[in-house]
């Protein structure tokens, strides 16, 4: 982990996993709200023993101004194929992932499924019928192949690698689908206030396909009008904001189910600034 542990804790095992987790936690992509609710619940201690321990670490806060420009003219932009939709930035990159690449993640994620679930005002994160997937964090605190391609793919995208979330894997099996949706968070609810505390708005999401899928599991841009066909391989890049930071609708998008076969794929969302 980077030198920001806090020093006022001792050095028992139990302190040092609930340091290691505070911090892959937070600088990971997730809410400060669901943080706090699962180490209350798995350390037995308080909101404020864990505020406490935050007020140590050497966490960013929030800027003054967010150059939205910045993300707008990040490299994919000179490096990937764009496919041309007037206001809207998204690219594609075939073969990006290797098939022995595609094969091993496939391999891991399969060890560490759960029920996929969607995200709420109420930041509860429940298994919803709108979302049936299964979905496994790919951690790369966890393992060094992860953060082998964690890196792969930040450079790819010309983006600091800790503006990224952790990569998530996501399969799907036939029948199961995510219903229409947007990445970045509404600014007009509450939703925004509890996921853009920490590391400001999504601007870009990157997913790659590790799989060609028989029948089904494409990728809907339902304002687009454009189709996805998953390949193994295949890295899509898309911004999910305008050039001055305001959200793009047009990038509502959904994974039909697949007919037949598995369909697997990786993402990974980029915010607007970095805890560290």
């Amino acid at each position: 982990l980077p030198s920001i542990l806090y020093e006022g804790f001792s050095e028992t095992m139990d302190d040092i996993e609930f340091q290691r987790e505070l911090l892959t936690g937070a600088i990971g992509g997730v809410s400060k709200t669901q943080l706090l609710r699962t180490l209350t619940e798995k350390y037995g201690c308080t909101e404020e023993y864990i505020n406490e321990a935050l007020s140590h670490c050497s966490l960013k806060t929030k800027p003054k101004s967010i150059k939205h420009k910045d993300f707008y003219d990040c490299p994919i932009t000179k490096k990937a194929e764009k496919i041309n939709y007037p206001f809207t930035q998204i690219y594609k990159q075939e073969n990006f992932l290797s098939e022995t690449e595609c094969d091993d993640l496939i391999d891991l994620m399969n060890q560490n499924l759960r029920p996929s679930t969607v995200s709420d005002e109420t930041d509860s994160n429940r298994v919803s019928s709108y979302r049936t997937s299964t979905t496994a964090d790919l951690h790369y605190f966890d393992n060094d192949f992860y953060l082998h391609l964690d890196k792969k793919i930040s450079a790819f995208m010309g983006l600091e690698p800790f503006l990224g979330e952790v990569m998530q894997a996501q399969k799907y099996k036939p029948g199961q689908y995510f219903k229409e949706h947007w990445d970045f968070f509404d600014p007009l609810t509450k939703e925004y206030k509890i996921y853009c505390e920490w590391m400001g708005q999504r601007t870009w999401t990157t997913m790659i396909y590790l799989n060609d899928v028989e029948e089904g599991g494409e990728t809907w841009f339902k304002h687009l009008k454009l189709t996805v066909k998953p390949k193994r391989g295949l890295l899509l890049a898309w911004n999910n904001l305008y050039k001055n930071g305001v959200p793009n609708f047009k990038t509502m998008h959904e994974a039909f189910p697949p007919k037949q076969g598995d369909k697997y794929v990786i993402t990974k969302w980029w915010r607007s600034w970095a805890l560290i």
